[in-house]
């Protein structure tokens, strides 16, 4: 039997997409010169001086990335602080990753696309049959999306201020991101009693 798609299956679901690609996320202000301008060339432009080569990471977007995905796999939020100065990192989301860096690392566009999966996956307050029927816009929706986007930044953001206290050169380690999601995602069970650890005998 053939599987027939919908208005709502094919071009709403491009629509909505293409729309959250247009937006800004925001951030707290003051991460960025605790988190952003530390790992990052932000600010830079294209000319690579001694000190943007040190920088772990290339564009700004990069550690809001890295943030987005400790947020969403540690399954934390955290509302932004409207009582604090609040900005966008002026580039929108369509065009996060989608050149090659100069850090080395190749373009990687789909990675947006599991991003916006993923918000779709995780953010409740959308009702899709309101929206299927015409009773809630596709702009309300993206600002639903935008606002659980930025909660999993700002968490992830905290969670990555909090390491470059502990260890100014936590993040060195080409490995430290990944890492650090693991640990947050699979946390090391630290309750096994010494009999735990002993082995089952083969009988």
């Amino acid at each position: 039997m053939a599987i027939r798609y919908n208005r709502f299956d094919s071009e709403r679901f491009v629509s909505l997409f293409e729309l959250w690609g247009r937006k800004n996320p925001s951030y707290e202000k003051h991460f960025e010169d605790e988190v952003i301008k530390r790992l990052c060339d932000f600010g830079k432009g294209t000319n690579e001086t001694s000190d943007s080569k040190a920088k772990v990471l290339g564009a700004g977007y990069e550690v809001l990335i890295m943030a987005f995905f400790i947020g969403l796999y540690s399954n934390k939020k955290l509302p932004l602080n409207e009582d604090l100065d609040i900005k966008d990192l002026g580039q929108p989301i369509q065009y996060w990753g989608n050149i090659d860096s100069k850090k080395g690392r190749r373009a990687y566009p789909k990675l947006r696309e599991y991003m916006f999966i993923a918000l779709l996956a995780k953010t409740p307050e959308i009702d899709w049959y309101e929206l299927d029927k015409g009773r809630c816009t596709p702009s309300e929706t993206v600002n639903a999306l935008i606002m659980t986007m930025e909660e999993y930044i700002n968490y992830g953001l905290t969670v990555i201020k909090d390491k470059m206290d502990e260890d100014e050169t936590y993040f060195i380690n080409q490995n430290a991101f990944l890492n650090l999601i693991q640990d947050l995602t699979f946390p090391k069970n630290d309750t096994l009693s010494p009999k735990d650890d002993q082995p089952e005998p083969l009988d």
